[in-house]
């Protein structure tokens, strides 16, 4: 529970010391941090997550299957696994895709509940004069990153970016706890992977949150509530020895689904406006980046 504590606690040092936030100066560099966590969501699905549900299954059946009847029965159900990864990873990208959906319904209909029942002319006028206004603070505000509607979008995805987290941070305290009930050697260097794993995770996440109009010291709350998922993972570990096995099964493809979903959808779509061409070439290199240091960890993994 220590090292849980300790792989929770670490990343948000480095927190404290980015100098970022949602002001339009700090736009570029906001803008290539979101392009480092956009890789490093990617690198972690599909490099860590989905990989590691893969592998799970694998090596129970050499465990398994050393006195099977042949190989036809083996590589059935491997390939029955395989499709059951990929279908939790869609079920993951699907699931993210409804609770967004919902939430812009439901503000959509809070918006514009009143604007189809009357039609009278004078109403028409004063719904005109109400555009304009809207125009003229929109116009006032030209220089924030995100106007008053895309700021709720984003919301609605780095909420849903903190229930991933929340989410993956369980499946660490679950590694974190097994290793430690298999030796205390094995727990040490799971932590130490973990932890280095968690850093640029957490930047990435960071960087979200600021870019969805949160200011630093919410953003960094926000972060480490999610770091309870850790402790409870590596508490329900302990206690219930075996439930690695359940993560691996579901928990890691779906939370890898949610990742993609956020990169390809949420993050990646921010990058694509008003980019000058060094600019954009900066986040393409710390895209790369991201992914490369799951590359990195991935190995010595």
């Amino acid at each position: 529970m220590g090292s849980t504590l300790l792989i929770s606690i670490a990343p948000f040092i480095i927190l404290f010391i980015i100098p970022i936030d949602s002001s339009p100066e700090k736009q570029p560099l906001l803008k290539i941090l979101l392009s480092f966590a956009s890789g490093g969501l990617l690198g972690d699905a599909f490099l860590h997550l989905i990989p590691h549900a893969l592998m799970a299954h694998s090596s129970e059946e050499d465990g398994s299957h050393s006195h099977s009847h042949g190989h036809s029965h083996g590589d059935g159900e491997s390939h029955g696994h395989d499709t059951s990864v990929g279908m939790w990873v869609l079920t993951g990208i699907i699931a993210f895709l409804a609770v967004e959906k919902f939430v812009r319904i439901v503000k959509g209909d809070h918006g514009h509940s009143h604007g189809h029942s009357h039609s009278e002319p004078a109403k028409t006028e004063d719904k005109k004069e109400k555009e304009k206004g809207k125009k003229e603070t929109s116009e006032k505000s030209e220089d924030k990153s995100v106007t008053a509607t895309q700021s709720g979008d984003i919301k609605v995805s780095a909420y849903l970016n903190l229930a991933a987290d929340f989410t993956h941070n369980f499946t660490d305290g679950l590694a974190i706890g097994a290793s430690f009930l298999a030796g205390r050697n094995t727990g040490i260097i799971t932590t130490v992977t973990v932890l280095l794993h968690e850093i640029p995770h957490e930047i990435g996440d960071f960087a979200i949150l600021i870019q969805s109009g949160c200011d630093r010291k919410k953003a960094i709350f926000m972060q480490l509530i999610t770091a309870v998922g850790a402790l409870t993972g590596c508490a329900v570990s302990l206690l219930a020895e075996g439930m690695d096995s359940i993560a691996t099964a579901w928990i890691l493809p779906f939370t890898a689904g949610g990742f993609i979903y956020i990169a390809t959808v949420s993050v990646i779509p921010e990058l694509l406006e008003n980019s000058k061409f060094s600019q954009s070439i900066k986040e393409i290199i710390a895209l790369i980046a991201g992914v490369y240091m799951m590359v990195l960890i991935a190995e010595y993994e």
